[in-house]
């Protein structure tokens, strides 16, 4: 499934507000480069991950399990727009097309 541009776009300031972000804008991330790492431009880490969790969970109304599948659909912008967009119910869905 392919996520909507402006999911993508949402979820791309959630990362950077929540997270507080200073050194990259929602602008800059891409939807393919890699989020989580110190080597990486965004630089993420687990507790970044638990705040983009817990606002997903609030905005989207989706709930993200804490798997070994979670290191997959973490791994970018587009992954993750790909696997919020699957789990959300499809009228709020709708809001982002």
């Amino acid at each position: 499934m392919s996520s909507p541009p402006a999911l993508r776009t949402r979820l791309k300031q959630m990362i950077v507000d929540s997270c507080g972000l200073t050194h990259v804008t929602a602008e800059e991330v891409t939807d393919d480069e890699i989020l989580f790492g110190p080597q990486t431009r965004v630089q993420l880490n687990s507790l970044d991950a638990v705040e983009i969790a817990m606002n997903i969970q609030i905005e989207f109304g989706v709930k993200l399990e804490n798997s070994s599948s979670a290191r997959e659909y973490f791994k970018c912008v587009g992954s993750l727009a790909d696997h919020v967009a699957s789990k959300m119910e499809p009228q709020k869905l709708q809001s982002f097309q």
